[in-house]
């Protein structure tokens, strides 16, 4: 009696502790949550398996609707992500990181928006979700997506004994009462080779067990899901496809980075022990196969829901935001438009009623400006959300000829690299509407020549559907193309101290020359500033062109 009361007493405080953990847990979750949502995320990482799930997007739909690499490269997109990314799971993560290489054909709002309307009139309901996400958490490995792709079943030879060595533990307790010795050695020999068995194969199934961890984590998310969420369209897509997972929910242990308690633990050594895992893999693999469409219905219902809460923690860290407004015409309308890396910026406004020529100095803004409009033109077709106070364009796929590099290796110059990145940006006008933005438009050869094709390129892509912003330091180039491009300038201001610069757009070309005041200010004679001063006011008479 003694002894069963004490077995009793122990029992409880185990449960006991077990419950606290898992309280103390969900608290810290909850807070920790709760706490990070509306703030600019920190620090830099590896994308890892962040990506997987947009490079399976990309096979499936090659189409210009998606952004190419050259041109999430140009306007850093990498970083814009991190800027935006305050997903609680890396299924959000990689759901994000693609939906931002998604552009919308028809530049309407959709799911994404729609959820964030209604998390915005349901702020209790958009609470749970979020600390449910964070339980779902960030994963060592999520590459879930790739079970979206393909299905590989691993062979056991040994699978058929897996249910007999899973049960001899239990099956030598009645012998330790009868026969200590021998009872104890066959649990002892029998637990060490279950704990054998597991390792060994499991260092040939890893990463599938990884993935079907995450998986098991993701079907009781969805369950979890269902009685939380009270908007129907999604609701009732994951309810339709729990039912082909049924076999799976609750059989794999599934390790949550965020809040990992002591029961989670204690049903981790148990799954070792029965061998609980890879008795049920070849059958796991097998519904996977036989259901892929279900598995991805969860896999982006869970991803979207993630994605839309990290934009509405994106706005909401913003100094002001807006949603975008889509037309028909080839016009661009924005109102104090900033770059979301920039924690100083310098907004600027203004009206785009035809394709667009940018002038100005060296460090002036141009590219800031260029990358700006771009970042601006993804995160209204993918979003639904522009860092100014009004962004209004004619939605259309984004492209860019910004930081073209030569090619060593290849043995390819600068100017064939440009020559190539104008070609794609050409090509991919004569097919679609394209928001086209050109950095220094073919630099790397001599003026003569840099002129006259700078200008046929333009000229051609101006008589192409597409909205196309160019930015040069050729002060010909405004003169030549007017009236076609409209002119815009970024300025700066020279005084004894240095130069300075205000990164505003002004109207017109640019007439102001600094290359030879930086000679003055950094410390060349005065005989080499004046004669630099006389050879470029003869070439400017030469030419026709303003003096300063």
């Amino acid at each position: 009696m003694p002894v069963l009361v004490i077995c009793t007493v122990l029992l409880l405080s185990f449960a006991g502790g077990v419950v606290y953990s898992e309280i103390s847990a969900n608290r810290r979750i909850r807070e920790k949550t709760l706490k990070g949502f509306g703030r600019i995320p920190e620090g830099d990482y590896e994308l890892g398996d962040i990506v997987c799930y947009a490079k399976l997007c990309r096979k499936e739909r090659q189409d210009l609707f998606t952004v190419d690499g050259f041109t999430w490269e140009d306007l850093n997109m990498d970083a814009v992500f991190r800027r935006i990314n305050n997903c609680q799971s890396t299924v959000g993560e990689q759901f994000l990181y693609e939906r931002l290489h998604r552009l919308s054909p028809r530049g309407g709002n959709d799911e994404l928006s729609a959820l964030c309307s209604h998390f915005s009139q349901n702020p209790e309901e958009q609470e749970k979700i979020m600390v449910l996400l964070a339980r779902l958490g960030k994963k060592a490995s999520g590459g879930l997506p790739h079970f979206l792709e393909e299905s590989r079943i691993y062979s056991m030879p040994l699978a058929p004994l897996y249910s007999l060595l899973a049960f001899l533990p239990f099956a030598a307790l009645p012998v330790c009462f009868f026969f200590p010795g021998a009872g104890f050695c066959i649990m002892f020999l029998s637990i060490c080779l279950n704990f054998y068995l597991y390792y060994r194969v499991k260092r040939e199934i890893q990463g599938d067990l990884d993935r079907l961890r995450t998986l098991s984590s993701l079907l009781w998310f969805s369950e979890k899901l269902v009685s939380v969420l009270t908007y129907s369209p999604l609701r009732e897509r994951v309810l339709s496809c729990l039912p082909a997972y049924r076999f799976l929910r609750g059989r794999l242990s599934g390790r949550m980075q965020k809040g990992y308690s002591d029961l989670e633990l204690l049903q981790e050594y148990l799954h070792i022990l029965t061998l609980r895992d890879l008795r049920i893999y070849r059958r796991a693999m097998q519904t996977i196969s036989a259901h892929r469409a279900e598995l991805r219905v969860l896999f982006e219902s869970a991803g979207l829901l993630d994605a839309a809460l990290s934009t509405l923690s994106f706005r909401k860290s913003l100094p002001y935001w807006a949603s975008p407004s889509f037309q028909e015409k080839n016009t661009v309308i924005f109102s104090k438009l900033y770059h979301p890396l920039l924690r100083t910026p310098a907004p600027n406004s203004g009206s785009f009623s035809s394709d667009v020529l940018l002038t100005g100095s060296n460090a002036s803004g141009k590219s800031t400006f260029l990358k700006a409009l771009g970042v601006n033109a993804i995160l209204a077709q993918s979003l639904f959300t522009c860092t100014a106070e009004h962004f209004s364009f004619r939605p259309g796929p984004v492209l860019s000829s910004m930081a073209v590099q030569d090619n060593l290796t290849a043995g390819e110059s600068y100017f064939m690299a440009e020559i190539k990145s104008l070609k794609r940006v050409a090509d991919a006008a004569r097919a679609e509407s394209c928001f086209l933005l050109i950095d220094e438009i073919l630099k790397g050869t001599n003026t003569v020549e840099r002129l006259a094709a700078s200008q046929a390129v333009l000229e051609e892509l101006h008589r192409r559907d597409c909205f196309c912003i160019a930015a040069t330091h050729d002060e010909e180039l405004p003169q030549r193309l007017s009236p076609q491009y409209e002119n815009y300038h970024f300025q700066e201001t020279l005084s004894p101290e240095g130069i300075t610069f205000d990164y505003k757009l002004y109207p017109g070309p640019s007439n102001s020359r600094n290359a030879i005041a930086l000679l003055s200010l950094t410390g060349f004679s005065r005989s080499v500033v004046a004669r630099a001063e006389a050879l470029a006011g003869k070439t400017l008479t030469e030419k026709g062109l303003p003096q300063r």
